[in-house]
């Protein structure tokens, strides 16, 4: 009867060490795809775009200065409108419209993103690095 007590309790405690572990799995998981972040961004000007790709975590991709955009980026959260240099800017008021989008995934997250403005340097006003390539 003691063999079967302690095979009893082992049985117990496989199962339970089973259900505490797979939760963890499961989350460790979810938590890796929310980690990617992969953006198209585009600059138009004059009729004339330009298109990188921008990878972050690690920084990567098309862009000349990943690691400076995606650290932007990680500071806002992934949300553009939000991006603030930091570095007052004075421009001109030249108007040479330009328009910037981005599309694809942050953090997991889809983003969708678009903006004119007047001219090339109120965009790296606005937006810092991003969008600048």
């Amino acid at each position: 009867m003691t063999d079967s007590r302690l095979l009893g309790r082992g049985a117990v405690s496989i199962v339970f060490a089973a259900a505490v572990l797979v939760p963890g799995v499961a989350s460790a998981t979810s938590d890796d795809g929310a980690g990617q972040s992969t953006l198209k961004l585009t600059v138009t000007e004059s009729q004339k775009s330009r298109t990188v790709t921008l990878t972050c975590d690690p920084a990567s991709g098309e862009h000349p200065r990943a690691s400076d955009a995606c650290e932007e980026l990680q500071q806002v959260d992934g949300k553009f409108e939000r991006l603030d240099p930091g570095e007052p800017k004075t421009c001109t008021k030249e108007s040479r419209q330009v328009s910037a989008s981005a599309e694809g995934t942050w953090r997991g997250q889809p983003v969708g993103y678009q903006v004119k403005l007047a001219n090339p340097c109120a965009l790296k006003a606005a937006t810092g690095s991003v969008f600048d390539f």
